[in-house]
């Protein structure tokens, strides 16, 4: 009897150790994948976006394993959605959800599951029952019964969002909070990393950026020949989307005029017209102080941030006399923002080919935003 518990034991053990073994031979997007691959009872990782049946973890469902452009494995799930539907609604969130599901049905029971849920602050329903409540007790049995068709529909309430599934008799529901460690999944370090590669990639990116045209009606006077587009405030009044405008040619351009210092530059950021042939010299404030520099075209370094987040900025003068512009760049879904410091002599600014100093800070909480525009 006690030698069948060792080779049982040891059995067990072989068998941890090969799947750490198998996730150590890997290389992963993030630790947070790490770890969740460590968990799987899977004995080789793929090296190409797969979709794969494991019936230990949940029979009749697949998991989904996505590479991205280093072939380092950045997304594992269970299979929910198309590519095509998660382009359609929201990739990350998509992803989120995938994951997430993965997390909880690798949960050792119950207990488990419901602490995994308080953790991550989600409340997960079936037809209005609370995990651990009346006959919902298994996310497995759930997914299980999840059959084609689905009708899936997602809701952004602000701070939270909402994901509903509708199949046979059953309506499941995650309510789920909106911010950046959960939902991608990174840490400050790992987010700001990804967003450096991203930068460094982007700087020989081809772009090809075009404003929308202007009419007339979404004009307001400003002063001599300029007009105003109105747009979004970000925290504080002067910190906007306005963009500012003159006519030529019967059409209506984004302003870029010596006598408009403060306009122009506050247009570099939120047009795109006058921006070909300038250069950001970015000094990255990345976690743990440390501080890269990159030299990025300024279009090249817009591009990177023109589909997933809102951006205002503010221009003013600084104690050496320079314009300065700060830019905020906020996340559309989740609750985080980056922001840029850029510094330039009025002349150079006009000169034929400007490099505009720059602090970047990225990823950061919305709350600290305050300390940082003074």
């Amino acid at each position: 009897m006690y030698r069948r518990r060792l080779i049982i034991l040891f059995a067990v053990f072989c068998s941890l150790f090969l799947r750490v073994c198998s996730a150590a031979q890997v290389e992963f997007a993030n630790n947070k994948l790490k770890q969740l691959a460590e968990q799987l009872p899977v004995s080789a990782f793929p090296d190409r976006d797969t979709i794969l049946e494991v019936s230990q973890v949940i029979k009749g469902k697949s998991l989904v394993f996505a590479l991205n452009e280093k072939k380092v494995i950045s997304h594992i799930g269970v299979s929910l959605f198309s590519d095509e539907t998660k382009q359609m609604l929201d990739k990350d969130i998509c992803n989120f959800l995938e994951r997430c599901f993965l997390e909880l049905l690798i949960q050792r029971d119950e207990t488990s599951v419901r602490r995994k849920l308080d953790e991550y602050h989600i409340s997960l329903k079936v037809n209005g029952q609370e995990f651990g409540e009346g006959s919902f007790h298994s996310v497995v049995k759930v997914l299980q019964l999840m059959c084609m068709p689905v009708n899936f529909t997602l809701r952004n309430m602000g701070k939270q969002a909402e994901a509903v599934w509708l199949f046979g008799n059953y309506c499941l529901c995650m309510q789920f909070p909106l911010y950046r460690e959960l939902i991608n999944g990174t840490d400050k370090k790992e987010s700001d990393d990804e967003l450096y590669n991203l930068l460094q990639v982007a700087v020989f990116s081809p772009v090809d950026l075009v404003d929308d045209p202007v009419i007339r009606e979404s004009l307001q006077p400003k002063e001599g020949d300029v007009y105003v587009r109105k747009g979004d405030i970000f925290l504080i009044e002067p910190m906007s989307s306005d963009c500012y405008y003159t006519e030529e040619n019967g059409r209506f351009v984004p302003l870029f005029q010596k006598r408009y210092p403060q306009y122009s530059m506050n247009n570099l950021f939120l047009t795109y017209r006058n921006g070909s042939g300038k250069t950001l010299q970015l000094t990255h404030r990345k976690y743990g102080h440390f501080t890269p520099e990159i030299s990025i075209p300024l279009l090249n370094f817009l591009a990177c941030f023109k589909d997933d987040f809102f951006t205002t900025c503010y221009t003013g003068y600084n104690k050496k006399g320079e314009l300065e512009t700060k830019v905020v760049f906020n996340h559309k879904t989740l609750n985080y923002i980056h922001l840029l410091r850029v510094c330039v002599d009025r002349e150079q600014l006009f000169s034929a080919h400007p490099v505009l100093k720059a602090d970047f800070y990225s990823n950061i909480p919305q709350h600290y935003i305050n300390s940082l525009l003074k």
